[in-house]
């Protein structure tokens, strides 16, 4: 739903796009292009589900609402995320990347009197700039199939020295059916530098009881200091690895251009590892580079190996497959799909990592900038859309009559795909 030493102007652009293919393991770091040979899945058109122009909450008071339009923070708060649970509500992150007066970072879409507008969830309390163990700052979030809510909180907000060190870096987990928190897990400074740090995204291997996380590395300097983490949910222990590593590394060769405009010209952006998404056995992880052209992926064994140094499993890692351009989101469907939001060609695609096809299944004037993707249970994919170059840039409108954010269904034949073990998925 981004740049060394980057100012909260720029830190915001990542999230995610999608990640390589390979069928059977074969160990590659050599350009594999993908070719459009397959018929494409079978899709609906995109349906407009939600759009606004302004982002506007079910504030408390007329007061805070005068206040957040009078300091027009509004300008500052971009829709990120998508997700929908079991019940159909609908989810969304509005990240505190460019001002941390943003109402509140994880939220619910509510209809009020014809207004589209933002429920903070779980509550106002729970979003609480400053306040110690609140959501800080949102991007990335995930729902499971026992619908359990995933949050990744980025620790940092935008224009505030409040947050310091790593003592807010973490994942807290609710449980959507009570809407009960039932987890939280501390990122350390070990692995994930406070300094540098841009925690974008997730991907939750239920089976084996392990997270995943990108590091897109955005507040680096000299490139992108991004890398993965590999959460181990049972040991309560997390490692990073691929650490500045070629495939998790921005790619200056391809730098981002957005609708034909250039990101940030003269001081390109430098955003890394985006989007991550799991195979429904789990087996394998993709992933996509905001400032680049490419999808990769590597087996789970692999980074689930201790003993492997980041330059033997940069050597296991499959890809590049190029992809037309730069990447925000990813998912996996349950066929073992892979759906990418390219934001430089304002396209959603389908990659299938069998027969190499690249299908483009949503395109046009409202898909500038494709943020995130996300399913419900009748195998609906959700998609965000938000103009985000020109939001960064200062450069959006927010009095003329066309939209700056929407959020699109598009009905697929398929669902989602799970990252579990056959054993574990089977037992559902």
């Amino acid at each position: 739903m981004s740049h060394p030493r980057l100012h909260p102007t720029l830190l915001s652009l990542i999230c995610s796009i999608c990640g390589l293919v390979s069928a059977l393991g074969a160990q590659a770091s050599h350009a594999q292009p993908a070719t459009a040979t397959s018929p494409a899945p079978n899709v609906d058109q995109p349906e407009l589900r939600y759009a606004w122009r302004q982002s506007m909450w079910h504030f408390r008071t007329a007061a805070e609402r005068r206040r957040y339009l009078q300091q027009k923070v509004y300008r500052r708060a971009p829709l990120h995320g998508v997700k929908v649970d079991a019940q159909g509500r609908v989810y969304v992150s509005m990240a505190r990347i460019l001002d941390g007066r943003v109402p509140a970072s994880l939220n619910r879409v509510i209809r009020s009197k014809g207004q589209t507008l933002l429920e903070p969830f779980p509550s106002w309390d729970a979003n609480q700039l400053g306040k110690q163990g609140a959501l800080q700052n949102v991007l990335g979030f995930e729902i499971d199939s026992r619908n359990r809510m995933w949050v990744l909180d980025m620790g940092f907000a935008g224009g505030t020295e409040q947050l310091r060190g790593d003592a807010e870096q973490k994942v807290v987990v609710y449980d959507l059916n009570t809407g009960a928190e039932i987890d939280r897990l501390p990122i350390p400074a070990s692995a994930a530098d406070p300094a540098t740090s841009f925690l974008n995204d997730l991907a939750v291997d239920e089976g084996r009881g392990l997270l995943y996380i990108s590091d897109t590395g955005v507040r680096g300097s000299n490139g992108a200091a991004s890398g993965l983490l590999v959460y181990d949910l049972k040991a309560r222990t997390v490692r990073r690895v691929l650490d500045r590593a070629p495939s998790t590394r921005d790619d200056l060769r391809h730098p981002l251009v957005v609708n034909g405009e250039a990101v940030f010209p003269g001081k390109p952006l430098r955003a890394g590892i985006n989007g991550i998404a799991l195979t429904p056995d789990g087996s394998r992880l993709y992933w996509s580079i905001t400032t680049g052209d490419a999808l990769y992926s590597i087996e789970t064994r692999h980074l689930n190996d201790t003993a492997l140094s980041d330059s033997q499993l940069q050597a296991l890692v499959q890809g590049p497959t190029r992809i037309g351009g730069g990447s925000d989101g990813l998912s996996m469907d349950s066929a073992g799909r892979v759906y990418i939001t390219n934001i430089s060609q304002a396209q959603v695609q389908v990659f299938d990592p069998v027969t190499q096809a690249m299908t483009v299944v949503a395109s046009g004037p409202g898909f500038i900038w494709p943020d995130t993707l996300g399913w419900d249970k009748l195998g609906g994919l959700w998609v965000s859309t938000n103009h985000l170059n020109r939001v960064f840039a200062g450069q959006a409108r927010f009095d003329g009559p066309a939209p700056n954010f929407r959020i699109y269904r598009i009905q697929t034949d398929a669902s989602k795909g799970y990252g579990q073990t056959p054993a574990a998925a089977a037992s559902r």
